[in-house]
Parts: structure tokens; C-alpha cells; sequence
């Protein structure tokens, strides 16, 4: 994330990849591991670029990787830095005006296909999040992408849990708690300090305190106009050994945040037309991979839940819900990545 701020707010860099390429963005996790066509396709342009072959510290693949329509390699690179990255377009550009030497195209070819939606619930409330920073008292972080840094997710709510977001009766007063399904769900894998990075999911016991109520505000025919407000503690001991060195990182960390919103839900259609929710607090320590260690806090954090538009990106994935095959260690404290049934929980029916 942080390279795509950066990098990709730079208006040259803007230009090259518009106008000279397609741009596509990518789950690289995914795609290391998957054996269909798209993951064979990304391997064989990966393994031609700057973490080929890499073992350690990590097998990652990640970054930005330019290569033709049928998998001929022009360059890569995995940086923040714009004069780079645009320096590597102009490379993998003037590569291929050349008609030298590409490669061998890849193996297998990708065909035009449905988007795949595995997992996202049919009817049901999909999110988009936002989280940024909010502004300090005293800020002594560098003027650099760390203070305009942002990131993006999704979040997934079944059909029956939205339902179970409206009050019974339709009369202005009505109040209902929301399913503890949906407040677990946005807990542990939602209410995460994701600005920088990516974040471990929260385990079951960080959840100190956690509650969300929904008001009837206004009736208005089939239209209800809801309120939306409650409060969320997250604090949990979260650790992990750097493979670097062999050394273990150890860090008290949290999110302490009011929850307020609005939303208005539409009883002929059976769905909500309008959702705002807001998560207000102060989150402390520090992730794996979110890159906190100089940022510890506690400092102001502030995450946003929208309605997703109807463009196939917004069927992303959540972050942390792996929709691939592959199996999870779910022995492990800290993880990045769960399971749809964990993610899901055994009381929402995904339906």
C-alpha cells in the first residue's frame, strides 16, 4: 500500500501507467501459491524480475511488474520512491518499442472469465474502508508518505446479518443490538491499524469490549433512517520473531474507538441505500508488517465503513479473508490471513 501512495500519486508516474499501459492491480499472496492460469501467468513474469527465485527472508513476490499481454517480461521493481518506478516504466517501455530480446511468453494464457465473487455474500452488505491517520497534538513524524499514508479494504455482511440491523418495530425509537457476528467481524478483522500495512487479525480475547446498536431515527414510507452508534476495546500482547535475524519482537497494542454512523435502509428492496459508520480512537503498538516500530503511540486513528459501488473491484476480497486454496496454520497466534469459516463465524450462515 504504502508503495502505491506514494509512488502512484506522482503525476509522471500517473501518465506512464495510463496512457502507455494497462494498469491492474493484484492480490500477490494469491497468486504465489494459486495453480490455476492467473497464478502459473504471474509466476512465470515474477520469477523473471527483482525477487526471483527468493526464499528469505519471505518468498514474497510483491511489487509492480510491467510485462506484455502474453506474459513477456519488461521490468520490475518494488519501491515508494516515484523517480524509480517511473524510471522503470520508461525501461520496460523503451524494451518493448525495441523488439528486443523479451522472453518466452507464459505457459499458460489467460482467457476472458467472470469475475470471480467466490465468497461474497449474495444480498447481503459489502463495505468499503478507509483508514488514515487523524491529526496530533504534537506530530513528530517526518514529512514523508508516513503522515499521508491511507489504505483501503472491504468488509462482508451476509443478507440475514443486514436484516438484523433494523430495528423491530418500523417506529422512530426502535433500537436492536446488532448480531454479535457482525460486531466480532469488524473487531478482529476490520478495526485493524492497517494505514501502513498489513496487520495481524486480532485473536478472539483481544475483544475487551465491543458493542453496536442501531436506532430508528426517521420513517419516511419504506425508507428507514437508522443511527448508529456504540464502542469497541481491542488490547492483546502481539509478537512475532523477525526472519531477518532470529530476533522476537514484542509489543502491547490496541484500539480503544466510538463507533457513530448513519444508514438508511430501504424495506421494499430489502438493503440498505445509504451506510456510514465511523471508528474514532487511539490504537497503540505495533505489527509484523504494518510498519508501526517507529510510530508506537498511542496516537489518533480513525477508520470509515461506506457503501461499495457495484464495479467489479469492489467484490475485492477482504485483507485478511483468504478466498484461495491453501491451507492455514491455525495454531499460530499471529496471522495475517483466515479462513472464510473463521472469518465468517459459525453464526452467521453465508447465504
Amino acid at each position: 500500500m504504502a508503495g502505491r501512495a506514494q509512488a502512484f500519486s506522482d503525476p509522471s508516474v500517473i501518465t506512464l501507467a495510463s496512457e502507455q499501459f494497462i494498469p491492474v492491480a493484484e492480490n500477490s499472496s494469491a497468486l504465489e501459491r494459486e495453480e490455476d492460469d492467473k497464478g502459473i501467468f504471474f509466476r512465470h513474469v515474477a520469477e523473471q524480475g527483482h525477487y526471483g527465485g527468493r526464499t528469505y527472508p519471505t518468498r514474497t513476490r510483491q511489487g509492480s511488474y510491467a510485462f506484455s499481454a502474453e506474459g513477456r517480461f519488461l521490468g520490475s521493481i518494488n519501491t515508494r520512491d516515484p523517480a524509480r518506478m517511473a524510471e522503470m516504466l520508461r525501461s520496460a517501455l523503451d524494451r518493448w518499442r525495441s523488439a528486443e530480446d523479451l522472453g518466452d511468453p507464459s505457459p499458460a494464457q489467460l482467457a476472458e472469465r467472470q469475475v470471480d465473487k467466490a465468497g461474497c455474500p449474495v444480498g447481503g452488505l459489502v463495505l468499503q474502508l478507509v483508514a488514515r491517520d487523524l491529526p496530533r497534538a504534537v506530530d513528530t513524524r517526518p514529512d514523508d508518505w508516513r503522515k499521508r499514508a491511507w489504505n483501503i479494504d472491504y468488509a462482508w455482511i451476509t443478507r440475514g446479518e443486514a436484516h438484523a440491523l433494523v430495528p423491530e418495530p418500523r417506529a422512530v425509537g426502535a433500537r436492536r443490538a446488532a448480531p454479535w457476528s457482525v460486531v466480532r467481524r469488524l473487531a478482529r478483522f476490520h478495526l485493524r491499524d492497517f494505514v501502513r500495512g498489513e496487520p495481524f487479525a486480532w485473536p478472539e480475547e483481544a475483544i475487551r469490549r465491543g458493542e453496536l446498536w442501531t436506532v430508528i431515527v426517521g420513517v419516511d414510507g419504506s425508507a428507514i433512517r437508522l443511527e448508529l452508534c456504540g464502542a469497541v476495546h481491542l488490547e492483546a500482547d502481539v509478537h512475532w520473531v523477525r526472519p531477518e535475524d532470529g530476533e522476537e519482537r514484542r509489543y502491547p497494542s490496541g484500539f480503544d474507538c466510538a463507533l457513530r454512523g448513519e444508514a438508511t435502509w430501504d424495506d421494499t428492496i430489502g438493503a440498505f441505500v445509504a451506510f456510514e459508520l465511523a471508528a474514532v480512537g487511539q490504537r497503540w503498538g505495533a505489527n509484523q508488517y504494518n510498519n508501526r516500530e517507529d510510530d508506537l503511540g498511542p496516537q489518533p486513528l480513525g477508520i470509515a465503513f461506506t457503501l461499495a459501488g457495484d464495479a467489479p473491484g469492489d467484490r475485492t476480497p477482504p485483507h485478511c479473508l483468504r478466498t484461495w486454496s491453501r491451507s492455514l496454520d491455525v495454531t499460530r497466534p499471529s496471522r495475517v490471513a483466515v479462513s472464510a469459516d473463521e472469518y465468517f463465524g459459525a453464526e452467521a450462515a453465508r447465504r
